[in-house]
């Protein structure tokens, strides 16, 4: 039976939670300061704390020092308030908390964050799995690279997956930050349950589409009470897994407003509704902007960008990852190869060569993982037994377009915006992926540059 500590200095809430969570096939054991808290410590080990946050010796954060360790890293701690701010909360994920809960407290909520507590006879293996083996042959879940800046990637999912923060991924385009976000869920206590993603980037493009964002985030209700009608939102798709928001500097400024009362509160109403719903998703947002220019453009409300910053994780570019990039490209090759030998129609067992792993460490990688990702699938489409080039493509590709040394040579007919893509990639791999230098010799500011290769998504 997994065991609870409850530390709470009211006697009818203390008697109330410890009902509830006994219910919920809890042993429990109670305090109500912070030296009895301690106390109990010493007679065992409990997997999962209810604390709350002003005690009369004290802050119940102050507690988290006092934690032993699990298998698992962490010993779950709720933190309850009730006078719960952004700072506050702030202040709690920085420690190290697990969730926190609003007093009154809200039973379902509690019981839905007790629900994910592991039990004694669940074994992690999943989760050691990742951190051990697949960890030393360079890959943690669906992410690849044993470079020393993807290990400190590796060391902040692993410390943040198993809390229920909200969370902060900010890196270039093409870093993998959807990726990213899928290994926390996968590693979380989540993982069991969906994980809804949601591209904040195609809704303004949409201009609203058909249906209201307020609506899309957190579902409508008809206002006439004679019809029942319910359209489930985003908050309700995601409920008991996760909710990653792409791309949240492009989420219109009342939404993101909304998004913290939702974060702040652990509620929030659907459109047309008027009962309150609890909030049991983990929200996982991200930006390519760094979030410090986005909210000095103000695009950003920066006590969002505060919130979600307790718990932020930053996915280094390509080009400062060593060798990653090699690795990389040996796992996309061995990929190709198991889905055209699973089709049955032919047998392959394509390889890397010298040259192609040449390219890789000497390429800027402008539009990191993904790009290399699109240069190889193409390359290996072109090449035979060996894939010796991020060129091959380009080399026996339509039109009579190739690569020679220095120069490009294309043949007559040649459509102009395949030249111009053709010589904007050979100038960058020329000077080593510098976009200054590439500029200059192409005859065009840094700038046309930048936005030529946003077309060519490799920005």
């Amino acid at each position: 039976m997994p065991h609870a500590l409850i530390v709470e200095d009211d006697p009818n809430s203390l008697s109330g939670l410890n009902a509830i969570v006994a219910a919920d096939g809890f042993s429990v054991d109670t305090a109500a300061s912070l030296a009895e808290a301690r106390a109990a410590l010493t007679r065992f080990i409990p997997d999962v704390v209810l604390i709350d946050l002003n005690l009369p010796d004290g802050s119940g954060l102050d507690l988290l020092h006092n934690l032993p360790a699990q298998p698992d890293g962490v010993v779950p701690v709720i933190v309850m308030t009730g006078n719960a701010t952004v700072e506050s909360a702030i202040e709690g994920l920085r420690h190290g908390i697990w969730d926190y809960l609003l007093k009154p407290v809200n039973i379902p909520r509690l019981r839905s964050l007790l629900a994910r507590i592991p039990r004694p006879y669940e074994l992690t293996e999943e989760v050691q799995a990742l951190r051990s083996t697949l960890r030393r042959l360079g890959r943690f879940g669906p992410m690849i690279g044993r470079s020393d800046a993807m290990a400190h990637v590796y060391d902040a999912i692993e410390r943040l997956a198993p809390t229920e923060s909200a969370i902060l991924i900010c890196g270039e385009a093409g870093t993998g930050k959807e990726i990213a976000a899928r290994t926390l869920h996968e590693m979380s206590r989540r993982r069991k349950g969906p994980f809804v993603v949601f591209d904040c980037r195609a809704f303004a493009r949409d201009g609203g589409a058909e249906r209201g964002l307020d609506s899309m985030l957190f579902g409508q209700e008809s206002a006439v009470p004679s019809i029942e009608r319910r359209e489930p939102g985003l908050f309700e798709q995601a409920a008991g897994g996760t909710l990653f928001l792409d791309e949240i500097a492009e989420l219109p400024l009342p939404q993101q407003e909304a998004l913290l009362r939702a974060l702040d509160s652990q509620t929030y109403m659907r459109v047309g509704g008027s009962n309150q719903v609890s909030v049991d998703c983990r929200i996982i947002a991200a930006t390519r902007k760094p979030a410090r220019d986005a909210v000095a453009q103000g695009v950003l409300r920066e006590d969002l960008w505060l919130r979600l910053d307790a718990a932020s994780l930053a996915l280094p570019p390509l080009r400062e990852r060593g060798d990653d990039a090699v690795l990389l490209a040996e796992a996309l090759v061995d990929e190709l190869n198991r889905e055209i030998n699973a089709s049955g129609l032919a047998t392959v067992n394509k390889r890397i060569g010298p040259n192609l792993v040449r390219e890789c460490l000497t390429y800027d990688w402008p539009g990191n993982v993904r790009e290399l990702h699109e240069r190889v699938r193409r390359a290996y489409n072109a090449s035979g037994e060996i894939v010796d080039s991020l060129r091959a493509d380009e080399a026996n590709g339509a039109g009579g377009r190739r690569l020679n040394g220095g120069s490009v040579q294309v043949t007559v007919g040649t459509p102009l915006s395949d030249v111009e893509d053709l010589l904007i990639r050979a100038t960058l791999d020329a000077v080593g992926g510098t976009r200054h230098r590439a500029a200059t010799l192409l005859g065009i500011s840094p700038k046309t540059l930048y936005k030529k290769l946003q077309r060519m998504k490799m920005a």
